[in-house]
Protein backbone atom coordinates (compact mmCIF):
# COMPACT_ATOMS: atom_id res chain seq x y z
CA UNK A 1 0.00 0.00 0.00
CA UNK A 2 1.44 3.76 -0.79
CA UNK A 3 1.82 6.31 1.55
CA UNK A 4 -0.91 8.13 -0.58
CA UNK A 5 -3.14 5.39 -0.09
CA UNK A 6 -2.44 5.21 3.55
CA UNK A 7 -2.90 8.85 3.97
CA UNK A 8 -6.15 8.83 2.26
CA UNK A 9 -7.45 5.76 4.73
CA UNK A 10 -6.52 7.84 7.65
CA UNK A 11 -8.09 10.98 6.24
CA UNK A 12 -11.62 8.55 5.72
CA UNK A 13 -11.59 7.44 9.17
CA UNK A 14 -10.84 10.52 10.86
CA UNK A 15 -13.87 11.33 8.80
CA UNK A 16 -16.02 8.45 10.10
CA UNK A 17 -14.87 9.32 13.68
CA UNK A 18 -16.01 12.97 13.15
CA UNK A 19 -18.96 12.67 11.79
CA UNK A 20 -19.78 9.87 14.60
CA UNK A 21 -18.96 12.05 17.07
CA UNK A 22 -21.11 15.05 15.06
CA UNK A 23 -24.22 12.53 15.01
CA UNK A 24 -24.00 11.34 19.07
CA UNK A 25 -23.44 15.10 20.19
CA UNK A 26 -26.65 15.71 18.09
CA UNK A 27 -28.53 12.81 19.47
CA UNK A 28 -27.10 14.16 23.42
CA UNK A 29 -28.39 17.01 22.77
CA UNK A 30 -31.72 16.48 21.19
CA UNK A 31 -32.09 14.00 24.82
CA UNK A 32 -31.03 17.04 26.95
CA UNK A 33 -34.01 19.84 24.89
CA UNK A 34 -36.66 16.81 25.23
CA UNK A 35 -35.55 16.47 29.38
CA UNK A 36 -35.47 20.58 30.00
CA UNK A 37 -38.88 20.45 28.03
CA UNK A 38 -40.24 17.94 30.07
CA UNK A 39 -39.20 19.75 32.96
CA UNK A 40 -40.50 23.28 32.37
CA UNK A 41 -44.07 21.58 31.54
CA UNK A 42 -43.63 18.96 35.16
CA UNK A 43 -42.86 22.63 36.53
CA UNK A 44 -45.64 24.33 35.36
CA UNK A 45 -48.00 21.63 35.74
CA UNK A 46 -46.91 22.17 39.33
CA UNK A 47 -47.61 26.31 39.54
CA UNK A 48 -51.36 24.73 38.31
CA UNK A 49 -52.22 22.52 40.76
CA UNK A 50 -51.18 25.38 43.75
CA UNK A 51 -53.50 27.19 45.64
CA UNK A 52 -53.30 30.41 43.93
CA UNK A 53 -54.45 28.93 40.75
CA UNK A 54 -56.74 26.39 42.11
CA UNK A 55 -58.52 29.88 44.05
CA UNK A 56 -58.45 32.24 40.96
CA UNK A 57 -59.98 28.95 38.70
CA UNK A 58 -62.45 29.19 41.76
CA UNK A 59 -62.87 32.71 40.98
CA UNK A 60 -63.12 32.69 37.55
CA UNK A 61 -65.96 29.96 37.44
CA UNK A 62 -68.05 31.10 39.95
CA UNK A 63 -67.37 34.98 40.62
CA UNK A 64 -66.33 36.70 37.21
CA UNK A 65 -69.33 37.23 35.19
CA UNK A 66 -71.16 38.71 38.19
CA UNK A 67 -67.78 40.94 39.16
CA UNK A 68 -67.08 42.39 35.58
CA UNK A 69 -71.14 44.11 36.21
CA UNK A 70 -69.47 45.77 39.48
CA UNK A 71 -68.61 49.20 37.44
CA UNK A 72 -65.57 49.62 40.67
CA UNK A 73 -64.32 46.36 39.74
CA UNK A 74 -63.80 47.31 36.04
CA UNK A 75 -61.97 50.67 36.87
CA UNK A 76 -59.57 48.75 38.87
CA UNK A 77 -58.74 46.72 35.82
CA UNK A 78 -58.36 49.76 33.77
CA UNK A 79 -55.68 50.62 36.18
CA UNK A 80 -51.83 50.88 35.45
CA UNK A 81 -50.89 47.91 38.13
CA UNK A 82 -53.94 45.96 39.30
CA UNK A 83 -53.88 44.31 42.56
CA UNK A 84 -54.05 40.48 42.08
CA UNK A 85 -55.33 39.88 45.41
CA UNK A 86 -58.56 41.60 44.34
CA UNK A 87 -58.52 40.37 40.89
CA UNK A 88 -57.38 36.76 41.10
CA UNK A 89 -58.50 35.78 37.74
CA UNK A 90 -55.14 37.65 36.66
CA UNK A 91 -53.29 34.96 38.04
CA UNK A 92 -55.03 32.89 35.44
CA UNK A 93 -54.33 35.00 32.74
CA UNK A 94 -50.91 35.38 34.18
CA UNK A 95 -49.95 31.64 33.84
CA UNK A 96 -51.18 31.51 30.41
CA UNK A 97 -49.62 34.41 29.28
CA UNK A 98 -46.04 33.26 30.87
CA UNK A 99 -46.45 29.15 29.33
CA UNK A 100 -47.51 31.16 25.78
CA UNK A 101 -43.96 32.53 26.12
CA UNK A 102 -42.31 30.09 27.20
CA UNK A 103 -43.57 27.84 24.17
CA UNK A 104 -43.16 30.77 21.77
CA UNK A 105 -39.36 30.81 22.39
CA UNK A 106 -38.75 26.72 22.47
CA UNK A 107 -38.68 26.59 26.32
CA UNK A 108 -41.43 23.92 26.33
CA UNK A 109 -42.68 21.56 23.82
CA UNK A 110 -46.28 23.42 22.12
CA UNK A 111 -47.65 19.47 21.19
CA UNK A 112 -46.92 17.94 25.00
CA UNK A 113 -48.12 21.18 26.44
CA UNK A 114 -51.48 21.26 24.71
CA UNK A 115 -52.19 17.78 25.30
CA UNK A 116 -52.52 18.18 29.26
CA UNK A 117 -53.48 21.65 29.22
CA UNK A 118 -55.14 23.30 25.85
CA UNK A 119 -58.56 22.54 26.88
CA UNK A 120 -58.07 24.23 29.63
CA UNK A 121 -56.16 27.30 28.24
CA UNK A 122 -59.33 27.34 25.76
CA UNK A 123 -61.44 27.92 28.32
CA UNK A 124 -59.85 30.40 29.99
CA UNK A 125 -59.18 32.47 26.87
CA UNK A 126 -63.46 33.04 26.17
CA UNK A 127 -64.07 33.16 30.15
CA UNK A 128 -61.57 36.41 29.82
CA UNK A 129 -61.55 37.60 27.26
CA UNK A 130 -63.40 41.03 28.46
CA UNK A 131 -61.08 41.18 30.85
CA UNK A 132 -57.93 41.08 28.65
CA UNK A 133 -60.14 43.60 26.25
CA UNK A 134 -59.67 45.88 29.61
CA UNK A 135 -56.41 45.67 29.82
CA UNK A 136 -55.13 46.43 26.63
CA UNK A 137 -57.48 49.15 26.39
CA UNK A 138 -55.90 50.22 29.35
CA UNK A 139 -52.31 49.17 28.62
CA UNK A 140 -52.15 48.38 24.81
CA UNK A 141 -52.45 45.54 22.47
CA UNK A 142 -49.63 43.35 23.29
CA UNK A 143 -51.09 43.07 26.91
CA UNK A 144 -51.23 39.17 26.84
CA UNK A 145 -50.50 38.44 23.36
CA UNK A 146 -48.87 35.72 24.42
CA UNK A 147 -51.77 33.72 26.22
CA UNK A 148 -54.02 34.72 23.16
CA UNK A 149 -51.30 32.68 21.33
CA UNK A 150 -51.21 29.59 23.26
CA UNK A 151 -55.21 30.02 23.24
CA UNK A 152 -54.88 30.08 19.18
CA UNK A 153 -52.44 27.36 18.69
CA UNK A 154 -55.05 24.94 20.60
CA UNK A 155 -57.67 25.60 18.25
CA UNK A 156 -55.55 25.03 15.76
CA UNK A 157 -54.57 21.82 17.31
CA UNK A 158 -58.20 20.96 18.14
CA UNK A 159 -59.01 21.45 14.34
CA UNK A 160 -56.22 19.16 13.56
CA UNK A 161 -57.54 16.71 16.21
CA UNK A 162 -61.22 16.92 16.45
CA UNK A 163 -61.76 13.46 18.05
CA UNK A 164 -59.05 13.90 20.50
CA UNK A 165 -55.41 13.08 20.53
CA UNK A 166 -56.43 9.25 21.38
CA UNK A 167 -53.64 6.79 19.17
CA UNK A 168 -55.78 5.73 16.41
CA UNK A 169 -53.98 2.47 16.72
CA UNK A 170 -55.35 1.83 20.44
CA UNK A 171 -58.92 0.74 21.09
CA UNK A 172 -60.54 3.07 23.69
CA UNK A 173 -61.97 1.42 26.77
CA UNK A 174 -64.87 3.39 27.86
CA UNK A 175 -67.21 4.16 24.84
CA UNK A 176 -69.17 7.52 24.16
CA UNK A 177 -72.50 5.33 25.43
CA UNK A 178 -70.97 3.87 27.94
CA UNK A 179 -70.09 7.49 29.30
CA UNK A 180 -73.73 8.53 29.10
CA UNK A 181 -75.10 5.73 30.65
CA UNK A 182 -72.98 5.43 33.54
CA UNK A 183 -73.47 9.64 34.04
CA UNK A 184 -77.14 9.12 33.56
CA UNK A 185 -77.40 11.68 30.45
CA UNK A 186 -80.11 11.74 28.20
CA UNK A 187 -79.05 12.02 24.56
CA UNK A 188 -79.37 15.23 24.54
CA UNK A 189 -76.71 15.45 26.82
CA UNK A 190 -78.79 16.68 30.15
CA UNK A 191 -78.39 15.03 33.31
CA UNK A 192 -81.12 12.67 34.69
CA UNK A 193 -80.90 13.65 38.28
CA UNK A 194 -83.59 11.34 39.67
CA UNK A 195 -81.19 8.35 39.61
CA UNK A 196 -77.50 9.50 39.80
CA UNK A 197 -77.30 7.21 43.04
CA UNK A 198 -78.47 3.76 41.20
CA UNK A 199 -75.98 4.56 38.20
CA UNK A 200 -74.28 1.05 37.06
CA UNK A 201 -70.46 0.57 38.63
Amino acid sequence: MTAEQLTAFASLGTFIVIAVTAVAALVQLRHNRAANQLAGVLEYIKLWEGDAIQRANRFVGEQLTTKLKDPAFRRELFGKIVDRTAHPELFVADWCEQAGSYIKFGLIAPNQFLDLAGGYVETMWQELREVVAIRRVAGGQSIYENFEYLAALQQQQRQRHRVGSYPSNIPHLLSEEECRELAGAFPNGDVDETNLTDRPR
